[in-house]
């Protein structure tokens, strides 16, 4: 059975202060946050996903990966996914921030179908960060 599509946004498991909607400028100058950026996209190549580590304006650390039969909403929640993920592994006294490009990812966005196993390691992911 092939799996498709989310019933619960992400955005759901997250508390109010952990989400924020406003212009990350400011955090990026800012040498003691760990800035993480996401990124999802289509091209006729394929769909693709990748986030990158940015610390005291150094690129510390990059992941990527090409995603089959995906959309480009289901790209941009996998990098974000994969960049919760690596900040949950950073010491406890880093703070860090990720920024993400499409703000349907961090909103919530209504998606009406059938639960998958991808979607609840994802939402546990989230959890984490309580």
């Amino acid at each position: 059975m092939k799996e498709a599509g989310w019933s619960t946004h992400p955005s759901k498991h997250l508390k109010p202060n952990q989400i924020s909607s406003e212009d990350g400028e400011a955090y990026i100058a800012r040498k003691d946050i760990i800035n993480i950026f996401t990124d999802g996209s289509k091209t006729e190549h394929g769909v693709g996903a990748a986030f990158c580590v940015l610390t005291n304006d150094i690129w510390a650390y990059q992941w990527s990966a090409k995603l089959n039969d995906n959309t480009v909403f289901q790209a941009e929640l996998t990098a974000l996914h994969e960049a919760v993920i690596y900040a949950s592994h950073l010491p406890n006294h880093n703070t860090s921030k990720i920024h993400v490009d499409n703000r349907a990812s961090i909103v919530e966005f209504p998606i009406q179908r059938a639960q998958t196993k991808r979607q609840e390691k994802f939402s546990k992911s989230f959890q984490i960060q309580e």
